[in-house]
């Protein structure tokens, strides 16, 4: 390929697509694939924030059932038992 059309070819090209084999064209595949990283990571967190929130509203459920009957406040119990439902009915998967 002549100067003229390698130069040419370089300037038609978007700071996104650097020319392959160059170390620009290496730096933006790390980049890409750090990106799709981060977001996987991303979702990883959100999932575990999901399921933390889950085991929190089940250990508010299991500590108020295990308290002694006469100390028990049936409409705490009754909260956490609804916090319960919405925690499980947000997770459900959608149809």
């Amino acid at each position: 390929m002549d100067p003229l059309n390698r130069l040419l070819n370089r300037l038609r090209r978007t700071p996104a697509e650097p020319e392959p084999g160059s170390p620009g064209g290496r730096l933006h595949g790390e980049v890409r694939r750090l990106s799709e990283r981060v977001a996987a990571l991303e979702e990883a967190v959100q999932e575990n924030r999901r399921l933390n929130q889950r085991l929190a509203d089940v250990i508010d459920v299991v500590s108020e059932l295990l308290i002694p009957a006469a100390d028990r406040d049936d409409e705490k119990i009754h909260r956490a038992v609804e916090d319960l439902h919405k925690t499980l009915d947000d997770d459900a998967p959608r149809a």
